[in-house]
């Protein structure tokens, strides 16, 4: 994605770390809001930026979603850099770098996405349509980043039906005046969440540039907020909206990552001269491909197939999900199998296809189990995207005794389809899962995340020490 014009309001707010990137900002980077906004070209090259924020290392860039599935069942970390050890280790305090980078780094996204939805009514030279589309993006924005933050940072919702503290809402754009909020409740941030997804589905285009926010990626960002939430009804809606537009197909075979495809609805989209962080000099230190691509492929080789996710494969040898990966060696140079979803280690220009059509269907698959038990359109969903993976034996209404059975088959299948693409922690704590059932080898302490389910204090990441310690009416996590 091409830079344009990089909006830092947010570096002002007093998050930690801010005052180091001051001094690196070019001309074109640096605009005042005034002229940020003075016309519809300069509020649409802000907008550009926030896309560019978002592939940040610790936004999506890949560090919260790559420790999403490592510290699971999914991946095998074997990695030196100490802040993921600990993760690893299920040791993480509030002092640890990557707790604090990801906030501070997603609330710099936040922040830009209020500067221009304050802004977008106020452009003179922009038609109404042109206001609302800006205002739309930047909230689909927001909205996709809040919902990352909140599931980092808080219990999921069925925990207390989201009345367990989150993340602070910063709604409104910087002014130049520090303001100390306190964490909102899950409900509050979720509520927020779904306003923002709405006032997008609303106000975008049904279609749009890959890479770039549609109305549907919307309603699909929906449906997994309402699967989250455990509203049926409105998860099962929202995906049929998505699947019935005909937007959207399954590709033929899994040769659709990092390319244009019919089945992506929304992705963080990178190319070889796109730094992973806000540093150039910091791209080396991870990205989507640096961490699942082997050493001898140009990758660091610190997240391989954990051996029982290589083993669930091997229920089903003919699955081709199972065959997509390559063997190479691992950081310590030990043979290990890695997965062909980022296979760019030379250059780190692996796209995330943060939202596709694959796990809409199985949202809807999982809904309509919940709200109406065995049913046939459920099993179909499941049985295209099997299919897909070379599973040519459909499965059928016979083949399952319970609802739960059928429940526990969609969670197999999500876990096999969406590996690497970090939702696999959501998944289990919100299905009332334990995170790992036997700790990896590579880590130090031998029962690291054994047993740990929702509610657990170590289900979650602390607050950072720093944001505490500049804002006073945070409370932090047990």
């Amino acid at each position: 994605m091409k830079r344009i014009y990089i909006i830092f309001l947010s570096c002002t707010l007093a998050f930690s770390a801010c005052d180091d990137s001051l001094d690196e900002i070019t001309p074109e980077q640096s605009l005042s809001e005034d002229q940020a906004f003075a016309n519809y070209n300069n509020a649409n090259g802000v907008l550009i930026g926030t896309y560019d924020l978002m592939q940040d290392l610790h936004v999506f860039g890949s560090q919260p979603q790559f420790i999403s599935d490592f510290i699971t069942d999914n991946v095998n970390f074997t990695g030196s850099f100490p802040s993921l050890q600990d993760f690893n280790n299920y040791a993480v305090n509030n002092s640890n770098s990557t707790v604090d980078e990801v906030w501070r780094d997603s609330y710099q996204v936040i922040l830009g996405t209020n500067a221009i939805i304050a802004n977008a009514p106020l452009i003179e030279d922009a038609t109404d349509e042109e206001k609302l589309a800006l205002e739309g993006e930047a909230r689909f924005v927001r909205a996709i980043t809040y919902f990352m933050i909140a599931n980092l940072y808080s219990q999921p919702y069925g925990v207390s039906q989201g009345s367990n503290l989150s993340v602070p809402l910063y709604l409104e754009p910087f002014t130049g005046e520090v303001i100390n909020l306190p964490r909102n409740t899950l409900a509050e941030v979720y509520s927020q969440i779904e306003a923002d997804l709405l006032f997008a589905e609303e106000n975008l285009s049904p279609t749009a540039e890959q890479g770039f926010a549609s109305s549907y990626s919307a309603t699909a960002l929906l449906s997994r907020l309402y699967l989250y939430m455990e509203d049926w009804t409105a998860a099962a809606q929202k995906a049929e909206e998505v699947i019935s537009s005909e937007n959207y197909s399954l590709s033929n075979d899994l040769s659709f990552y990092n390319t244009i495809s019919d089945e992506i609805i929304f992705s963080i989209e990178n190319n070889a001269t796109d730094p992973q962080s806000d540093s150039d000099a910091e791209t080396s230190s991870g990205s989507w491909d640096s961490y699942y691509t082997g050493r001898d492929q140009g990758g660091r080789g610190d997240g391989e197939f954990s051996p029982d996710l290589l083993a669930l494969f091997e229920e089903e040898p003919e699955d081709l999900r199972g065959d997509f990966y390559v063997e190479d060696v691992n950081f310590s140079g030990e043979p290990a199998i890695y997965t062909l979803k980022y296979d760019n280690g030379n250059d780190n220009s692996s796209d995330y296809a943060a939202i596709r059509l694959a796990e809409i269907m199985l949202n809807r698959a999982e809904a309509l189990v919940e709200l109406n038990g065995i049913n046939e359109e459920a099993i179909g969903l499941v049985n295209e995207i099997r299919n897909r993976a070379g599973l040519t034996t459909a499965w059928t209404v016979g083949d399952f005794a319970s609802a739960t059975e059928l429940l526990e088959a969609i969670y197999t299948e999500r876990r096999k389809e969406l590996a690497f693409e970090g939702h696999r922690r959501m998944d289990l704590l919100r299905t009332g899962k334990p995170l790992r059932t036997e700790a990896p080898s590579s880590v130090a302490i031998t029962d690291a995340g054994v047993g740990v389910v929702a509610g657990d204090p170590k289900a979650v990441w602390p607050i950072p020490q720093s944001q505490l310690n500049i804002n006073p009416m945070l409370e932090p996590n047990p």
